[in-house]
């Protein structure tokens, strides 16, 4: 025998090797499976935006009124999960002198996974004129359920002419600009579909607020923009939810002290204060998504 003889691997596949089918009941079975998969929670890869379908998919889905003795139990469900699971700093801020609280981001990811909704987001107008700087992008969501139904719709704007980017580099918060229109647009809809607006605003409102309380100098000072003390401590509350966090990892006391005595200096991380606890949660957020 030649060792040397060399060998066309890819005829020799194409003439061994038959073609693998699935026998008829595993076909059938991925077909039916396929045929479930609603088409609302899908893009079309041939677009960037992404359009719903405006009815429901399946006969076997009936959009009907709450009762109310429903309603009050969605309603007591809504405030459960905001009882036990947010946390000022991680899910909800808020800010001396304004009564209303505003939700953030990760306030609104608890409340899509405790309803089972999918948010799918898009840019649906921009302006882009890089000759003088100006940027502007607006998003829609919209949330929708397993069975494909869209349950509400949000908007969300913002652009280069806000207060707060009227003197930084427009070219250098453009993405800046896209991420808060897509997150103004899924709070907007996530106030919505859970009927929080009389709970919490979106943070231009705050804003707006802020702006008709006028400036009063005797107000305290955050440390940042979220209105949340970098060195208050850390609630019970936060510390709970992280050890939750921790526990679903399998991240041990051991390996999370390692850590913020590396990262913070603290050799416990119990004594970390809240903005500092909020950035490890957030970590672990990441991690999980």
């Amino acid at each position: 025998m030649n060792k040397n003889k060399s060998i066309d691997l890819k005829s020799f596949l194409e003439n061994t090797i038959t073609a693998i089918e699935p026998d008829n009941g595993v076909a059938m079975y991925i077909d039916t499976l396929e045929s479930r998969i609603p088409n609302n929670l899908l893009f079309d890869a041939s677009s960037n935006v992404f359009e719903p379908e405006n009815v429901a998919l399946s006969n076997d889905v009936q959009i009907r009124p709450m009762s109310v003795e429903e309603t009050k139990q969605f309603e007591s469900q809504v405030n459960e999960c905001i009882d036990e699971i947010f946390v000022e700093g991680v899910h909800y801020g808020s800010v001396p002198g304004v009564k209303k609280k505003f939700i953030f981001k990760a306030g609104c990811e608890v409340i899509l996974s405790m309803m089972g909704l999918v948010a799918r987001t898009s840019i649906v107008d921009k302006i882009e004129d890089y000759s003088n700087g100006v940027f502007s992008y607006t998003s829609k969501t919209y949330l929708i359920d397993s069975s494909g139904c869209v349950r509400a719709e949000g908007y969300g704007v913002c652009n280069s002419k806000e207060n707060k980017y009227l003197k930084m580099n427009p070219f250098n918060v453009q993405n800046v600009l896209i991420k808060l229109s897509r997150k103004r647009s899924i709070t907007d809809a996530v106030l919505s579909v859970a009927s929080l607006s009389n709970k919490f605003s979106q943070d231009e409102d705050l804003v707006i607020s802020e702006q008709k309380l006028g400036s009063d100098t005797s107000r305290p000072q955050d440390n940042n923009s979220n209105g949340y003390n970098e060195e208050r401590p850390a609630s019970q509350k936060q510390i709970l939810f992280l050890q939750n966090l921790m526990s679903q990892h399998g991240t041990t006391v051991e390996a999370i002290n390692k850590y913020v005595a590396q990262t913070y200096g603290v050799d416990d991380y119990h004594n970390l204060s809240g903005a500092k606890i909020s950035q490890l949660i957030a970590k672990f957020k990441n991690v999980r998504n």
